[in-house]
Parts: C-alpha cells; structure tokens; sequence
C-alpha cells in the first residue's frame, strides 16, 4: 500500500495564482480601490465632485430645521379652508376660557358668528384643538344660544359619540343643555345602539344617556337589542323582552337568538359594565329559564364577566340567577374571577348582595371559607367600616336573622337554597363554626375598633349574641376593659357621613354657573395676587445677572416655593361611649345576651365589667344617667351579681355620696335596687 506522504509526492502542483499588477493580492482585505474612482491631490473624488469626509460628520442646524419642519406644517394648515376661520376663533377661545374675562356670552356669540358658515362645525368637532372650542362654548353660551350650537351638533351625534375628542363636546351637551336638548340627543342615537354600545368610547356616554332618559326612551334603547325589526321602528306596547312573542310565540325562538347574538357582540369587547346592557341581560336570561340548554350555554359565556355584571341592581340579579343556574365547574370558574375583587364586591351597594347569594347557596362549606372568608379577614376592619360590608358579616354570623335583615331580603336569598343539596341548618352551622375562632381574635386584638361606635357596636353585638365557649370568654374580656376605662370615647358620627344637603329646587343653570363663577373670582382674587408676585420673583431668580454670564459662574437657583398644603377634613366628633345613646343600647343588648350564655364563674362580661371598674371609671357612670342604667341592666341579667355591685359602689365613700346626690331616674333606680339610700 502506498502511504500518505508519498501520495502527496506523486500529486500534481496546484495552479500558481495570476499574479499580475491590477490582479495583485492585498494582505489587507479591507483595502481596496475607491469605489467610485481614485482620489486627486487634494483630496477631492473625481467621480462625486465633493470633498471627501474628513472623518468628522457635518453639524446639523437644528434651529434652521425646526423652523423648517414648522414653516411646513403651517403651510400644509394653510391649505385647509377652515383655516383662517378656526385661527381666529381659537384666538378668541384664549379669552373666553380665562377667568378674568367679562361678558363670556357676548363673546359666545362672535364666535358662533365666525364659525356658522356652511358646514364648518362639523368639520371643526372632531379636532382636538377645535373641539375645546366648541365646548367652552357649550359651558358659558346663554341658553337660547347653547340650543342653537346644540341643534347644529346633533345630526352628527352618532360620529361625535365614537370621536376620541368629539365625545366631551356630547358630555357637555348633556351637563349644560336643556332636558329638551338631552331628548333630541338620545332620539339622534335611535338605531345605532347597539354599535355604539359595542364601542369602547360611546359606551360610557350611551350608559349615561340610558340612565338619565325617561322610562319610554330607556325601553325603545332595550328593543334595538330585540332584533332588527325595532331597530328600524319601535313598538310602544313592547316593555320588556317577554312582551316581543307573547302574542306569537313561534317566533321566540329567533328573537332570542338576535338578543344572544347582540349580547355576544358587546361581551366579546368586554363592555359589559352598563345599566342598558344589565338590564337587557336579565331580561334574556329570565326568558330563557325553560331552556336548559340554551340557558347552560349562555350562563357559561357569561361566566367570566360576573364581575362586571355587579355595578347595578339588574346585573347583580343576573349574575345571581348565572350562579344559581351554573354547573359546579362553571361556579368554581365564578369563584376564581371574582377572587380578585371580594373587597371591593362586599362594600357595593349591589355587589355584596351577589356575595350574600353565593354564601347562601354553596354546598362545600370548607371550599366558602378558604375562597371567600379567608380573603376577606385581612380586610375585615374596612369590611365592617362599610354599610354594605357589615351585612356580609352578620350574614355569615346570623344568617336570616330577622333583627338584622328584612323579611323580604331574606326570602329572595334563601330562594338559592333550592339550587343546593345541604340542609339549610347544616350549611350554615358549618361556616360559622370554622368562622367563629378568627371573628373572636380580631375582637381581641383591637376591641377599640369593635366599639368605635353605634353601628360597628350593632355587628359586634350580634357576633356576641352567637360565639360560645372560649371565644366568647376572649371577645367580652378585652371588651370589658375598654368599656371601664374613664377616658373612653367614640365616634359620634359612624359613617362619617356628610351633612345632608340641602333639597335641589328648581333654578336655572346660568344662575348656578354664575353664582359658582363669581364664588371662585373670590377664592382666587388673593391667590392670584400671590401667584403673579411669585412669577416675577421667579423670572428674576431665573435670569443670571451680566456679570455672572461673562465670568461663566452662575449662582445656583433658590428653591421654588412649595405650594399650599390642601386643607384636611374636619376630624370627626368625639363622645365618651358611655354618653352615646347607640352605643347605650349596644351595651344593654350585649348585657342581655350575656344573662343567657352559659359560661365559667367571673368570666361573664358582666363580672369582666365589676372586675375592672375603678373607682375614677364608677364615678364616670354614675355621674351620667346612661351609665347608671347600664349598671342596673347588668344586675337585672345577673342577679348574683347585685353584691358585688352594691360592695363596689358602698367601698368608696365619695362613690356612693355621688350616687345618692344624683338627680336622674337611671341613678335613682339603681340606688332603690342595690338598696342605697
């Protein structure tokens, strides 16, 4: 065999490579002849006729550029017919929205002269910047004026409603405009309501619209969404979805259909979250009961958008009626989408009402309490705060307590008991019992809340009235020795609502404008003052003197001056909690729940209270009529315990000298029952 090296031996020679002057090889690869021909002395391409680039880019003018780039965009405005007539109105519009202007009506009216020609306010309506204009006009014109601007607007009522600037021109028609300039304005929209109700912008304002329509004109909204027959014409005997086949029911079917489809088409954008779509909703799904299969698929579609559903009362009864209707996978898929809004659903006016129906009707107690319940006892300080939050409390501590809720309430409720298979009793002993121990450490760990006044007392009432055991023990101790203490006060306010205001009577809208312009010309003549002095102090810091812009050293700014604080709400008035008439009648029914509960020796809330009363805390009661009834409530429930209250009161000379020297009826039973005369 012959070997490697030797075959190399008997292989030709490769090919040397030509090798001549202009095919000549460069060690260097990025060498190369110049492109487009050789360079000259002097440094100049032949082949272009320009210098070449020295290796420094040429400087940009930006200055030249900018004024350039503005010269065009004037010119390409220039080219617009309107152009000279918005210019002059936006001229205008610089003084009318200034607040030192006077007679803003009058220059109304010159502008409406200069801009009613032809068809320029509908060319002008869309614009973000013309569109401003158009809305100051609507906010300071005189009403026979705003009318006018309002008749010109409303053939393109539909567009502007859909417009990203053109819409707020819409809100204004519908704050400031006349309730006959509202009507034509709702009447414009007939036979586009469900595409604007499909459109992102124009739902917010169609939701308004429905809301503050009259009762005929929020009905022929529903029936657009019936089908196209009353898209194009409207039926005044139609009220609800019912009535559309009642007379001919095979025509139910297809009508059902359209709703579902129109339906379809809203929830796929996720604009569910209106009163006119809520309300077409339940309609749909109170006509679709008897279909079951119908009823399954579209309880599922909907399963998703529950927590947009509970912004109305309408929506809030559909959503029930979703729930109630849905497998157990579809509740569990309910459960988790509103996992992220418990809060928030548990203090609506309508949403906690949902939540109440959904603790009602579930079957698996344990899944409630770790899906819901624990959710919502990180926050239940803030639950109980809320009006609407503190029923979901009481509901799942006394549930169809009649003390608590209406009758009515009640029964609406417990129509979901017909949707589980636990007994009724069962379900709800379960949730209290693994709900009991978390409820009574929350007293604990701060029983100042818990009786921070008459409302919050009513819920913790009722949580008293119902735990047992060492929970009980727990809760009345920790707030037993908040109630002794002499210094203890309350809210007087619960809510901390706002002062009631005053009935609106009839009264034009020029004097509410005017009369709040001239009250905000007097809160802003002082500030103004102030404000202009600043500006020029400012302009003054900001202009370096002659001498520091030679020399190149320029002193540092002053800070600017910061601005006003806002002015804080007004804290909320504070009594002792033994004075307040709520919370008296919270004490005596947690007294007479206290006679009732079977608890150890000294652990009642009425021997916690004899326990920890002072001398100074004794005084307090019994200087006030409340606390001297409070006092014979607690011996009236616990009899035994009218020795330890008379030795308490007998101990201390000056205790009971004050007692005796009391006028009020409360002192003079309590001393006539402990026999102290």
């Amino acid at each position: 065999m012959v070997s490697s090296k030797e075959a190399d031996k008997t292989r030709p020679p490769r090919p040397k490579p030509n090798l001549k002057p202009g095919n000549k090889k460069s060690n260097d690869k990025f060498k190369s002849a110049p492109k487009f021909g050789k360079k000259s002395d002097g440094g100049v391409n032949k082949f272009a006729g320009k210098p070449v680039c020295s290796g420094e880019p040429e400087k940009q003018d930006w200055n030249k550029f900018k004024l350039e780039k503005k010269e065009l965009k004037l010119k390409r405005k220039s080219t617009r017919d309107t152009y000279e007539i918005t210019k002059e109105a936006k001229q205008m519009y610089e003084k009318l929205r200034c607040r030192k202007t006077e007679n803003k009506d009058q220059l109304v009216e010159q502008m409406f002269k200069i801009l009613n020609v032809g068809d320029t306010i509908s060319k002008i309506v869309k614009a973000h910047d013309t569109a401003r204009v158009l809305q100051c006009m609507l906010k300071h014109a005189t009403p026979a004026l705003r009318v006018e601007i309002s008749d010109k607007l409303l053939p393109f009522a539909v567009e502007m409603c859909q417009s990203k600037y053109a819409q707020f021109c819409v809100q204004r028609m519908l704050k400031y405009g006349a309730s006959a300039t509202k009507s034509k304005l709702v009447d414009s929209l007939f036979g586009h309501i469900v595409r604007l109700a499909g459109h992102s912008i124009a739902s917010g304002l169609l939701d308004v619209m429905y809301q503050g329509g009259t009762r005929q004109q929020r009905t022929h909204m529903r029936q657009e969404f019936y089908g196209d027959l009353y898209r194009k014409a409207k039926d005044s005997s139609v009220k609800t979805l019912s009535d559309t086949y009642k007379e001919a029911t095979n025509m139910k079917a297809s009508i059902l259909g359209s709703v579902k489809a129109n339906l379809d088409h809203v929830a796929n954008k996720n604009l569910v979250d209106s009163s006119l779509v809520h309300c077409v909703m339940l309609e749909y799904l109170r006509a679709c009961e008897d279909e079951e299969e119908k009823l399954e698929e579209t309880v599922t579609a909907f399963a998703a958008l529950v927590p947009h559903m509970l912004s109305t009362k309408e929506g809030s009864e559909a959503a029930v009626i979703c729930f109630y209707k849905s497998t157990p996978k579809n509740r569990r898929a309910i459960i988790k989408n509103i996992k992220e809004h418990l809060l928030k659903i548990a203090t609506h006016e309508h949403g906690h009402v949902f939540l109440i129906s959904l603790l009602n009707a579930l079957d698996d107690t344990k899944a409630t309490k770790k899906a819901i319940y624990d959710h919502l006892h990180g926050d239940l300080k803030q639950l109980v705060g809320n009006q609407y939050g503190r029923r979901v409390v009481q509901w799942l501590v006394a549930p169809g307590d009649t003390t608590c809720f209406h009758p009515t309430f009640i029964r609406v409720i417990e129509e979901g008991l017909a949707f589980g298979k636990k007994e009724k009793e069962t379900r709800r002993k379960e949730i209290f019992e693994q709900i009991e121990a978390p409820i009574a450490e929350a007293i604990v760990e701060d029983a100042a809340f818990w009786l921070s006044n008459s409302h919050i007392g009513l819920v913790t009432a009722d949580i008293l009235n119902h735990i047992q055991g060492v929970s009980y023990q727990k809760a009345v101790e920790a707030l037993a020795q908040l109630v002794v203490q002499p210094d203890w006060r309350i809210t007087a306010d619960a809510d901390g609502a706002q002062p009631s205001q005053q009935k609106k009577g009839h009264q034009d809208l020029e004097d509410i404008i005017s009369e709040a312009t001239k009250q905000r010309k007097k809160l802003t003549k002082i500030e103004e003052s102030s404000d202009d002095d600043d500006d020029q102090s400012e302009q003054e810091e900001d202009k370096p003197d002659k001498e520091e812009a030679e020399n190149g050293t320029v002193k540092p700014k002053r800070a600017k001056k910061e601005p006003k604080p806002t002015k804080e709400e007004p804290a909320k008035p504070l009594v002792k909690g033994i004075e307040e008439a709520g919370m008296h009648i919270v004490l005596k029914k947690i007294l007479k729940n206290d006679g009732k509960q079977q608890v150890e020796e000294g652990q009642s809330f009425g021997e916690q209270i004899l326990k920890h009363l002072t001398s100074d805390g004794l005084k307090a009661w019994l200087s006030v009529n409340r606390g001297c009834f409070v006092l014979l409530k607690l011996v009236e429930e616990r009899p035994q315990q009218l020795q330890t209250c008379r030795t308490a009161i007998q101990a201390e000379p000056e205790v009971s000298q004050l007692l005796r020297s009391q006028k009020t009826l409360g002192a003079k039973l309590l001393a006539g029952k402990l026999n102290i005369g």
